[in-house]
């Protein structure tokens, strides 16, 4: 990512404290509760827009916790969908930007700035509770804003990436949130996530890191929940948030289940872990003995270490795996860049990789080691070879962004927009039948295009042929 602009960054801070100072100027009442609505638009910039969920009894006599979201693909109503649950529950407002995407950096920031001016004018929220969270791009990004409004943001709830990428923007022992990370076993960013967890160890910050059985996604519902709970969890200890004694047990009984349902289950080290938490969470809000003599227990336990070392063993063994795979695929980059190789080469080795797969509901398969390096090895090459198009046709390099693309549909051949984004690459560089093949692959795959494919520009010289009509009227686009 690109340096930030020391404008933007000033902006924001300074507007994130006249919002927290001044509190909301406008009702919401205009706003149904108990459902997500898709489009609210920011008064003071129109171009922006986030979608809203207000818990069903949501009322504006009293301040609420705002969790702030951050989508790569601009879907405003997923995060909000996600986490609507959770929302209700324990009563949040929770907000995501339609505008904020994976791309260059100051549309980003001031996607961000516009939903927080817009919410904090709108809405009674509680200043000591505001929280952010994002997926992968969006998940740099709530780290950057949280990094910004220096301690106005309590905590970031993050998927699937972790900081920017920059020594400026490295977590620090004055870390201004807490951090509650997520990552998929199968996630290409899995290294760095576990790095992260071990920098924030050392650095003694309050923080999590909840590992699922999937790949570069957001979290699952159940994990969504989790995170707010943590979230509630730290207010109550720091005082943010009353006390409740009821939600408190229900919450310690919960997490106490949990560890105890991974040891019965063999999983040593995922329970002794669980264990650590739940003493952490709960030191101070209840009596934790119990459950402190039982980490003190399972520390000195020769099997739970034998565990441990398992574990970190497997974890080696399949960044090792990885890291192999990303070295064939340099030396044949290499190879093309010194004139010595070929194409083919390069897609071969993909395939070799999605042949070790597994295939859907092939339980034994996605446990392998292999089948977890090979997919986060593609799933990476697809995001890289995406970024390196984008930026190929922001310097009008068609050529380059086709050769890109080609390999990123190749790592994603279910992917509609990977798909779309060849066609217009295609369309760009006067491929004008490749194009067509790959726009109608992108329709088959349930893209839906963005904004109107009929009056895209890029698209122009496409837009009477026979061909390219036939297709919009095929498939629904017109």
């Amino acid at each position: 990512m690109k340096a930030h602009s020391p404008q933007v960054a000033l902006v924001f801070g300074v507007a994130a404290l006249a919002a927290a100072s001044f509190g909301f100027a406008q009702s919401p009442a205009v706003f149904p509760r108990g459902e997500v609505i898709e489009k609210v638009v920011c008064e003071a910039q129109p171009s922006e827009s986030y979608a809203l969920y207000l818990p069903s009894y949501f009322t504006p006599e009293k301040r609420w916790p705002i969790l702030i979201a951050f989508e790569p693909l601009a879907r405003g109503k997923m995060p909000v969908e996600l986490f609507r649950p959770a929302a209700e529950k324990y009563g949040y407002i929770v907000v995501s930007s339609n505008n904020s995407q994976n791309g260059p950096w100051e549309p980003q920031l001031e996607a961000a700035q516009a939903v927080w001016l817009d919410t904090h004018a709108r809405f009674p929220i509680d200043a000591r509770r505001v929280y952010l969270a994002g997926f992968s791009g969006g998940a740099r990004l709530a780290c950057a804003v949280g990094l910004r409004l220096k301690g106005q943001a309590a905590g970031v709830i993050a998927g699937g990436a972790g900081f920017p990428q920059g020594a400026s923007e490295a977590p620090s022992k004055d870390l201004p949130f807490l951090y509650f990370g997520v990552i998929g076993i199968r996630d290409f960013n899995f290294s760095e996530m576990k790095e992260l967890d071990r920098t924030l160890d050392r650095l003694g910050i309050v923080h999590r890191l909840e590992v699922f059985p999937g790949g570069h996604s957001w979290m699952p519902p159940e994990v969504a929940l989790e995170a707010v709970e943590w979230m509630d969890i730290q207010a109550m200890k720091a005082g943010t948030r009353e006390k409740d004694p009821g939600l408190i047990e229900s919450l310690f009984e919960s997490r106490l289940r949990q560890a105890q349902d991974l040891g019965k289950s063999g999983d040593l080290a995922g329970a002794y872990q669980r264990y650590e938490w739940c003493q952490a969470d709960f030191d101070g809000l209840r009596d934790v003995a119990e459950v402190r003599s039982k980490v003190a227990q399972m520390k000195s336990s020769k099997e739970v270490a034998k565990a441990l070392k398992r574990e970190a063993s497997r974890e080696r063994r399949i960044a090792s795996l990885e890291r192999d795979l990303w070295g064939r695929f340099q030396e044949r980059m290499d190879a093309l860049e010194s004139g010595e190789g070929n194409w083919m080469d390069v897609h071969v080795l993909i395939q070799r990789a999605r042949e070790s797969l597994p295939k859907p509901h092939d339980a034994a398969a996605e446990a392998k080691d292999e089948s977890i390096a090979a997919e986060r090895f593609v799933l990476g090459l697809m995001v890289l070879n995406y970024e390196k198009a984008r930026d190929a046709l922001a310097a009008k390099d068609f050529s380059r962004a086709r050769e890109n693309l080609r390999l990123a549909v190749q790592c994603a051949p279910e992917s509609g927009f990977m798909y779309f984004q060849l066609a217009r690459a295609c369309v760009l560089s006067n491929r004008t039948k490749e194009a067509l093949e790959a726009l109608e692959k992108s329709f088959e795959k349930g893209f839906a295009g963005l904004g109107g494919i009929d009056k895209d520009p890029d698209f122009e010289t496409l837009r009477n042929t026979r061909e390219f009509q036939e297709l919009l009227t095929r498939f629904g686009k017109k």
